[in-house]
């Protein structure tokens, strides 16, 4: 027989389990696309000095600082996702829209021979030079190095999860 302490107990975390349950809310799945984010543009700004033409400083300068930002930004975007702050995340979700659009802007006056975009400029960095040792092509396939497949993967990332912290209308 059950002594009156194993009942009681019983009792107790039968009627408190659900609300336990209900407080321990599932993790924001958005949380898990702003790390890769955040992740990529690590990597990619240590890409830069590995694949960018090291004659270019003040091209590569902007590259980086402009990977920083994205990176900064969307730290901003999880701390508001981790603590529910709702204006905070739209106002950072916005900042990180528009850093974002800004990649489309029209490239430096010097550069335009070459690329026409800041992220084509960045797409053509990330390929790789034979003289930069650290980007070589894999197999003769200029797209095949880790640096540019990282910007690939930020390219497809990035939006996907700008459309997810969108409100819904």
């Amino acid at each position: 027989m059950p002594s009156a302490i194993a009942v009681a107990l019983s009792i107790t975390l039968a009627v408190c389990s659900p609300s336990v349950t209900a407080q321990a809310a599932a993790p924001d799945p958005r949380v898990g696309q702003v790390d890769r984010v955040i992740s990529l543009t690590k990597a990619l700004v240590k890409g830069v000095d590995q694949c960018f033409n090291p004659s270019h400083t003040e091209g590569n300068t902007a590259v980086k600082n402009r990977l920083l930002n994205l990176e900064k930004t969307a730290l901003s975007v999880k701390s508001s996702l981790t603590s529910g702050d709702a204006p905070k995340l739209a106002q950072t979700a916005a900042e990180l829209e528009a850093q974002w659009e800004a990649f489309s802007e029209k490239a430096p006056i010097v550069a335009r021979f070459h690329c026409d975009t800041q992220r084509r400029c960045m797409e053509l960095g990330f390929e790789g030079h034979p003289n930069y040792p650290h980007c070589q092509p894999v197999n003769g396939d200029k797209h095949a190095n880790i640096q540019y497949i990282q910007f690939q993967q930020l390219l497809r990332v990035l939006p996907q999860l700008l459309d997810d912290l969108s409100p819904r209308s």
